[in-house]
């Protein structure tokens, strides 16, 4: 395990706005477990409502075909499908006549039954809470966009976020001022939304993301521009070997954003990851930063300057 900490380069200011960016994710997240523990509730009820026999049996037949191994999955589907209608009549046109019916007759029955369900669930069950901030690509909407970038799906997705950004955000944040950090994200945001939504209408795959990895490869592009020398500690472990070791900010970026432009490329499953954000945040960062920043630029120079003098300064 290979983990950046935080910037070797000494702040000169407490890096407020950093701080409040991971303050705002952290709330977020709170918000969303507290939504989502509600709405696994409301699926409860709606599980527990009385069916009929017949109920039973076709819902038994949806939820095999549909794989869904949980009840209230199928319906979930359905409700959050683009068609819902269209969702349902594939499913009937699908299913086996049921005994006793002919086939007219049983898509039919099954095709009102299932809009029975469908409209039963959404009366008992609310929206995913996730779909309030995440950012669906076939929307092309700015605010989720931006949204999307705050909220997280879980644990490990928030804790690992926000460790790599105060790594690097900490010294851009100090290069660029208040208002240039809070451009830059809100302008990397969108472009990561942008690039997605262009790369899902492409191949006809639009899909919900959600998460600041696209932002922390943007600030770890704009750090590698910024002061390309500049240190970052970093935390390794292999079983019972660990310690710590100072790499060059443009090292961890070539290794990071380089690393997901190749699996791009070349991986057939990626997990759930959104790779593509990482690599559209990353270069977006990169780039933002060589034709906005050259100011900033030249500050990290003057910086990076007395910094290599004073770690080669000879000793006496």
């Amino acid at each position: 395990m290979f983990l950046p900490i935080k910037s070797e380069h000494k702040l000169q200011r407490f890096p407020v706005l950093t701080t409040l960016v991971c303050v705002i994710c952290a709330l977020v997240f709170f918000k969303q477990q507290s939504d989502r523990s509600d709405f696994e509730m409301s699926v409860m009820r709606y599980c527990m409502k009385p069916q009929s026999r017949i109920e039973e049996m076709v819902m038994s037949r949806v939820d095999d075909l549909t794989d869904s191994t949980m009840c209230g999955e199928s319906m979930f589907h359905i409700a959050h499908s683009e068609d819902p209608g269209a969702e349902i009549d594939e499913i009937v046109q699908s299913l086996k006549p049921l005994s006793g019916f002919n086939a007219s007759d049983s898509r039919e029955y099954v095709t009102q039954m299932l809009k029975g369900e469908l409209a039963q669930f959404r009366t008992l069950v609310p929206a995913y809470p996730d779909t309030k901030v995440a950012y669906y690509t076939g929307s092309w909407n700015p605010i989720g966009m931006l949204t999307s970038s705050f909220a997280h799906d879980g644990w490990g997705h928030i804790i690992f976020n926000l460790i790599f950004f105060i790594a690097f955000a900490t010294v851009v944040e100090a290069l660029v001022g208040p208002v240039g950090f809070i451009v830059f994200i809100l302008v990397n945001s969108l472009l990561i939304g942008l690039t997605d939504s262009v790369a899902s209408a492409l191949t006809d795959n639009h899909h919900w993301t959600l998460g600041l990895s696209g932002v922390v490869m943007g600030v770890m592009g704009a750090h590698a521009y910024l002061l390309p020398r500049g240190k970052i500690r970093c935390y390794y472990w292999f079983f019972v070997i660990f310690g710590s070791v100072a790499v060059p900010a443009w090292i961890l970026a070539l290794w990071y954003i380089g690393g997901d432009i190749y699996k791009l490329f070349t991986a057939e499953n990626f997990y759930g990851i959104n790779v593509l954000a990482h690599v559209a945040g990353g270069i977006a960062g990169y780039f933002y930063a060589f034709f906005f920043l050259k100011g900033p630029r030249m500050v990290a120079a003057s910086l990076q300057s007395d910094l290599d003098r004073t770690q080669f300064k000879p000793g006496f």
